[in-house]
């Protein structure tokens, strides 16, 4: 029931849990570890059968199975049951034999260590609790018992009903460990973490203990050493504060500001930390992850876990690496890609790529009008291997014409004349789409389509480029500037504020639909209950009205609003309704609105611009439409594209007697693809295509993202991005890859995502700041970050792969970095 670390093995898992089978592993190595025992998990579940709980909670998981909401509230009770419980006299008694050994009223840290944790399957670590500075044997029991109550918190029982883990089936182990006092602390990680480089260690040291560090609270140093010894990099962190013990409790006390600007270890303490490192390594055979501590210059391992996160190096890597040689992106480059990204994170199928070449390529070509070669256009091969641009930069004989297409492009009354027109033009032709039979035309009637929708992509983007985003982009930093006068954190993004634009408009519309389900009391239920969209639609009558007005107005916004093959509108996956709605139905807070409005901002305007205001209103009311333009001319494009698909879907059957695009027509490019079409059959040239561009294109994803590292940059452990919106703030991340995830998110967390869209906008609501691995200051992500005044950073590349849930993230909105702690 009570086990000494000496009797512990790193195979005793089920026994003492992750952290406590391996403390026992590293003092069987000889390791510096803090005296301590571990209550096994057999106490634990002798401690629920003799309190009578064991029993309750099997009944109650018998009623509330599949029911998340239930469960949650099932799971308040169990906690309770159990912080009210008391251990029989035999085992406090060994208890308090073991706690008595290490000292009179010692004081200890008493950590949660679950059966499941510190285990190839990470997610897991993180879920329960951790009380430090305890003293007393009572106290140290009714840790014990929070640290069982633990085991049932919201978050742990959300995870492992959404992983399907049988909720009985995890236990917990409580290590209790002396604490050290300690004057330096941190972690250390055996391989570096950022570059992945196995010849090298990354060391993050702060003062106090080791808790400042862990818990975010502060920026630790940061030093990069080779194995062999050698100190490579020095990043001194702000270590503004440190965590020491008090009298009950531990406290947050400043640090100096001599102390803040030095190196918090010395050359001495850098080569004892590594050799632990690397015997600690050794011992296990993998890369680890170590926290530790220094008290008079002893240096003491606190914890230490397997990094799961790397994999060794293949041909494939080899393969990866020739493809991205060669490639150095300048500073504007990646200023530029960094945003495009956003805009094609993923890779693209051949077909794909073509059509959204036919939305990129119109930049080039009103650039090319103007004299200026600007080619900012991803490259790709015949295996369809897509890489980074070439960047290509120059001037051609139109630039005896750059002053007459600037003075269009800076006539905003003349560019808004023209937004208008093509916007009504635009969206009566896309509208009479709805007509087209798509389930019964010919191949020759696909092929019509396929080249009608390519010409009016092309000649969509090309107005909404060249009349209302460069216009935009012309006056942007002049606006900022003039803005910057009333207050220096203001950007020409303010003039937005209260603006209708169609994200906007999706946004309150789901709020909206949201407050009408939640006056529905068993329409609320059952759609937090898990129903599926189908089932509410047919089974309530308000909830299919409230749906068929939402998909009238806005059912064409689509997931990836720059993937022609890829993205699913509302349309054809309603089901992403009842993800964004979810969230909402759980907070209980209204839409978040910015105390500021447009209009107080332009009183303040007109008071620092004097004379030149009204000229500068005008153009202000253009600048906003242009905006509004920006926006639903990109969701027109996102209704043909919807079109596309259907047409793209019969095409296929007609040549490949099946629905699989993907596998199938995708895998040819848009001239090839019509040329098959002409003749009425794929040719063995084709098929061929097809079936080695769908074989590599495993292979395409991998070079992609291995080129989109290029664009980003880090520096120690920190990742560098943009601001998109100011603020600082500390928190767990919490990794969301798309919206079937959005249950994970909790109150205060950092939201980490790869990129959002207007269904991800309920999550801002609950998160202290987000990061995002592409995007800049124009993305959905700032724009709603600046909304709810949080802080946001994007365009930091990999974020997603480089943290996980449960990693303590300092995000800093100002400087545009991430830091893991």
């Amino acid at each position: 029931m009570v086990l000494d670390f000496i009797d512990i093995k790193k195979e005793d898992i089920s026994l003492a849990g992750g952290k406590g089978a391996n403390l026992g592993e590293l003092i069987s190595a000889d390791i510096n570890v803090p005296k301590g025992f571990v209550i096994a998990a057999d106490s634990y579940k002798a401690f629920l059968k003799e309190n009578g709980i064991e029993e309750i909670i099997r009944n109650k998981l018998r009623e509330v199975y599949g029911d998340e909401i239930k469960l949650l509230k099932a799971a308040d009770c169990f906690r309770e049951l159990i912080r009210s419980g008391d251990f029989s006299a035999e085992t406090k008694k060994l208890i308090a034999d073991k706690y008595n050994s290490l000292g009179e009223n010692i004081r200890v840290a008493v950590r949660s260590s679950a059966t499941a944790e510190d285990l190839s399957d990470a997610s897991f670590a993180g879920q329960q609790e951790t009380y430090l500075n305890v003293v007393g044997i009572d106290d140290v029991l009714l840790q014990i018992r929070n640290c069982y109550a633990s085991l049932w918190g919201n978050r742990a029982v959300s995870y492992r009903f959404h992983q399907g883990y049988d909720q009985t089936s995890t236990a917990i182990a409580v290590v209790v460990q002396k604490m050290v006092e300690s004057e330096k602390a941190g972690v250390l990680f055996t391989v570096n973490p950022l570059s992945r480089n196995t010849n090298e260690m990354q060391i993050n040291a702060s003062y106090g203990l080791g808790e400042s560090v862990v818990s975010g609270r502060v920026t630790p140093d940061s030093y990069i050493v080779t194995k062999t010894g050698k100190l490579i990099e020095t990043t001194i962190g702000s270590k503004e504060t440190k965590i020491v013990y008090g009298n009950k409790n531990t406290v947050e006390i400043a640090v100096d500001e001599e102390a803040q600007k030095k190196r918090v270890l010395d050359d001495n303490e850098i080569s004892g930390l590594l050799n632990c490192g690397l015997k600690i390594e050794k011992h296990y055979g993998m890369p680890m992850d170590i926290e530790w501590a220094i008290k008079d210059s002893n240096i003491y391992i606190l914890q230490a876990r397997a990094i799961t996160t790397l994999r060794k190096n293949t041909d494939e890597d080899a393969l990866i690496k020739n493809y991205i040689k060669g490639t150095k992106p300048t500073k504007s480059m990646r200023k530029n890609l960094a945003f495009q990204l956003e805009k094609m994170p993923f890779a693209y199928r051949v077909l794909d790529y073509d059509f959204i070449m036919a939305i990129n390529d119109q930049k080039s070509k009103i650039f090319g009008e103007a004299g200026i070669i600007f080619d900012s256009d991803p490259q790709i091969d015949n295996d369809g291997i897509q890489t980074l641009p070439k960047g290509k930069k120059g001037i051609n004989k139109n630039i005896f014409h750059f002053f007459k297409i600037l003075k269009q492009i800076k006539d905003f009354d003349s560019c808004a004349t023209i937004c208008k027109e093509f916007m009504c033009r635009y969206e009566e032709e896309i509208s009479m789409l709805k007509a087209k039979d798509f389930e019964n035309i010919s191949l020759q009637e696909c092929r019509e389509f396929l080249e009608y929708s390519y010409k009016l992509t092309k000649d969509l983007s090309y107005d909404r480029f060249k009349y209302a985003l460069f216009p935009t982009m012309l006056v942007f930093d002049k606006y900022t500037k003039l803005l910057q006068r009333i207050n220096p954190k203001y950007t020409a993004f303010d003039l937005y504020k209260n603006l209708d634009n169609k994200t906007s408009t999706v946004n309150k519309d789901i709020f909206d639909m949201a407050k009408e389900i939640s006056k529905h009391s068993k329409l609320k239920e059952d759609l937090l209950s898990g129903e599926s969209y189908k089932s509410l639609y047919t089974g309530f009558d308000d909830f299919k009205t409230m749906v068929d007005r939402f998909l009238q107005k806005n059912g064409f916004k689509s997931d990836y609003n720059c993937y022609c093959l890829e993205a699913k509108t509302f349309i054809e996956d309603p089901d992403r309704l009842i993800n964004i709605l979810k969230p909402l139905l759980l907070s209980a807070s209204d839409q978040n609105q910015n105390s500021e409005n447009f209009y107080e901002l332009m009183k303040e305007l007109e008071i620092v611009s004097g004379r030149k205001y009204k000229s500068i209103k005008a153009d202000i009311q253009n600048f906003r439409y242009f905006h509004i333009v920006r926006e639903e001319s990109q969701y027109l494009w996102e209704s043909l594209f919807f079109y596309v698909r259907k047409c793209v879907t019969r095409s296929n059957l007609l040549l490949l007697e099946n629905k699989d695009y993907k596998s199938g027509i995708a895998n040819l490019f848009f001239n090839e693809l019509i040329k098959a079409m002409h003749r009425g059959y794929l040719d063995k040239s084709d098929l061929e295509n097809i079936k080695n561009r769908n074989e590599k294109f495993p292979l395409s994803i991998k070079v992609w993202e291995a080129s989109k590292l290029l664009v980003f940059e880090a520096e120690g452990d920190i990742l560098k991005g943009v601001s998109g919106s100011f603020g600082k703030a500390v928190g767990r991340a919490c990794i969301i890859h798309s919206p079937k995830e959005f249950y994970k998110m909790q109150k205060g967390d950092i939201l980490v995502c790869h990129l959002t869209d207007p269904e991800w906008t309920p999550l801002f609501e609950s998160a202290s700041a987000v990061v995002a691995d592409t995007g800049a200051a124009l993305s959905h992500a700032a724009i709603v970050a600046r909304e709810y005044g949080i802080p946001a950073v994007l365009g930091v590349g990999f974020a997603t792969t480089k943290y996980k849930d449960g990693d303590m993230l300092q995000v800093d909105g100002d400087k545009g970095t991430v830091r893991g702690l």
